[in-house]
């Protein structure tokens, strides 16, 4: 009898402990991301394999890199993504559109390095960056991905790649993708996580203060560079660049603000109920940014959301994170814009300086100057085209760990053998392309990718995703396009706790989560004063001052634009009175003004633009009184 309540009382206790653990995995995310779906707990978890959109094409149907006939991915690289000057976005996004990019990026796709298998970029015989004395036995050394294990043993079974980190958009790049990870990065009082001296990132210190011995148990961070004390965050690579960092350093202060806040509203929540709420919501502003302001200023528009599809696995594909995603290497700019709250410039940085070294967020006051300038800057066109930082500098000078972001782009989509652009256009539904004069708008562009692969079928798929031309009002070309709306509508639909179908939120929160942009997120976090409404459109820092406040609008229109020398500013006003007309470059300097009388009506005043003014995006805005109107132009 007593063994026998014994085991009632045991089995009453599971079933207590089983029904506590699965209402926790009910209302929270698991950091692993497991048991999202409840039909398949896997999908979208750390360690699931990557979909597919198109058939494997290793080389020997196993694991074999793909492309072993194509080009060289140096020559091909020299050859097409060779970038001279600046080429500006024609949709004038600013650098926190590929900053956030990034970002997000670091939250949803992670596939490991294995060094122990190397797949190695041989250098063309006298490459000028190189192989500058023509030895012939210059390389850039990759490793290939780690791949599960229980593949790769048959055609039938080719290599499958694992992910790391969640796919979901649940901020695992500010939690951790793991319970260890997680709980190194909080404080366990009041919610909080660990910061550092400035409200910076925590260290990898017994601290988190930089002063501090190091932390043997600091969870892994990527870094390329011998610093032996650097910033911990929920991604590996958070210090990567400054900019990435900077992104990382503002949603912890928000973890952090919204537990204060929770807390003031009830002063008897835990701190593991303060911390999950702040957690849950810092979430669900990433996915609001994502899915209503990032997505739309691309031209990328999934519709309103509908309800959560438990049939839909929100799983990364392969063609997303080995190629379409990688666009964004192709619009970062070389120089990092640092200025103050007056607008005033300071000392900018290059992106070759600026790759894992975070301790210049510490020298240089801070992450303030870096979030005003991003705003201020265009990024660079959506193109076969890469700044030599990224395709000659990357992490380093040539021959002291320099590398070829686009060669290495190349590389890892034969390595993961990603079908060609041909092929994976068809397993989209689109149609081939039988000959090089398809491929773009520019004809003698096509003739370049021509001379190049010969074969329209052999064309990496990277490199064929950036030579297609824009589509109307957007960043991409069709196939990005396609393969961008798959994810993101499987990362939103496919996701059980995608913020408006979560019932752990009342409609209430809903809807102040749906109003918050990262602007807010911005003033509310830092000590930034005036910034544009829509910081991933650029606006030079002198107007948003004026933008941003609550005022009646000038109706404008401008032409001809593109300008050359003349141009033409029509104005309807109600009244009368002096209109102050002035065109600003993107760095918000006033290159051209003027202080005209208006009559009531339509008003056309003229410009005589300096010859000498060098060609690119500059803003035209009339303030009248408590009246203003913008037009972006640009000047050939």
């Amino acid at each position: 009898m007593i063994q026998y309540l014994q085991a009632l009382k045991f089995f009453l206790y599971s079933l207590v402990i089983l029904t506590f653990s699965s209402n926790i995995l009910a209302q929270n995310r698991s950091f692993d991301g497991y048991g999202n779906n409840l039909e398949h707990p896997e999908w979208g978890a750390v360690g699931t394999n990557q979909q597919n959109l198109a058939p494997k094409m290793f080389a020997d149907g196993v694991s074999e890199p793909a492309g072993i006939d194509r080009p060289n991915p140096r020559f091909i690289s020299n050859t097409i993504f060779n970038q001279d000057g600046l080429l500006e976005d024609v949709l004038i996004l600013s650098d926190y559109a590929f900053v956030w990019g990034q970002f997000i990026d670091h939250d949803i796709t992670l596939v490991g390095d294995n060094h122990q298998e190397m797949m190695t970029i041989e250098i063309p015989k006298g490459d000028p960056y190189f192989d500058p004395f023509a030895t012939g036995d210059a390389i850039i050394p990759i490793p290939r991905n780690v791949y599960d294990e229980n593949t790769g043993t048959s055609p039938s079974n080719p290599r499958e790649y694992p992910t790391q980190i969640t796919a979901f958009i649940d901020a695992s790049n500010v939690y951790g993708s793991s319970n260890v990870v997680a709980n190194w990065l909080r404080t366990f009082k009041d919610g909080k996580l660990k910061m550092s001296i400035g409200n910076l990132l925590p260290y990898n210190t017994t601290t988190g203060e930089k002063i501090d011995p190091i932390d043997p148990s600091a969870p892994f961070m990527a870094m390329a560079t011998p610093f032996p004390k650097y910033f911990v965050a929920g991604d590996i690579r958070a210090n990567e660049n400054i900019l990435l960092t900077t992104m990382h350093t503002m949603f912890a202060r928000e973890h952090n603000r919204l537990c204060d806040d929770f807390k003031k509203e009830n002063p008897t929540m835990s701190d593991e109920e303060l911390y999950q709420k702040a957690r849950k919501t810092v979430g669900a502003l990433l996915q609001n940014i994502v899915y209503y302001e990032w997505l739309p200023s691309m031209g990328l528009h999934l519709g309103l959301y509908k309800k959560y599809d438990e049939d839909l696995n929100p799983g990364i594909f392969n063609e997303f994170s080995a190629a379409a995603y990688r666009y964004g290497h192709t619009v970062i700019n070389s120089k990092i814009v640092r200025m103050n709250n007056d607008g005033e410039l300071m000392p900018s940085i290059h992106l070759k300086d600026a790759f894992f070294n975070p301790n210049i967020i510490v020298e240089t006051g801070g992450i303030d100057p870096f979030l005003i300038g991003m705003g201020t800057q265009v990024e660079q066109d959506f193109d076969c085209k890469m700044i030599h930082d990224l395709r000659n500098f990357l992490f380093g000078a040539p021959g002291q760990g320099g590398m070829d972001l686009a060669s290495i782009n190349i590389q890892r989509g034969r390595e993961r053998g990603l079908a060609d652009y041909n092929t994976i256009r068809q397993s989209l539904g689109m149609p081939k392309l039988v000959n090089f004069s398809e491929l773009s708008e520019d004809p003698w562009f096509n003739q370049i990718f021509e001379s190049v692969y010969r074969n329209i079928n052999d064309v990496d798929p990277w490199v064929g995703f950036l030579a297609e031309s824009h589509m109307d009002n957007a960043l991409f070309g069709e196939t990005v396009m396609n393969i961008m709306f798959k994810q993101f509508r499987a990362l939103r639909d496919g996701d059980r706790f995608y913020f408006e179908n979560d019932p752990a939120f009342t409609k209430e929160e809903i809807a102040e989560i749906r109003k918050t942009t990262l602007k807010d997120i911005i003033m509310r976090n830092t000590g930034v004063k005036v910034i544009q409404d829509n910081v991933f459109l650029m606006a030079p820092h002198q107007i948003t001052g004026i933008s941003n406040k609550e005022e009646s609008t000038i109706e404008l229109a401008v032409y001809p634009n593109p300008v050359t020398n003349n141009l033409y500013v029509n104005m309807s006003v109600p009244a009368g009175g002096d209109v102050t007309i002035q065109i600003t470059d993107v760095k918000g300097v006033v290159v051209e003004r003027l202080v005209e009388k208006a009559d009531i009506g339509m008003n056309t005043f003229e410009f005589n633009l300096d010859s000498e003014l060098p060609a690119g995006i500059y803003l035209i805005t009339l303030v009248m009184e408590n009246r203003v109107g913008h037009r972006r132009i640009y000047k050939n």
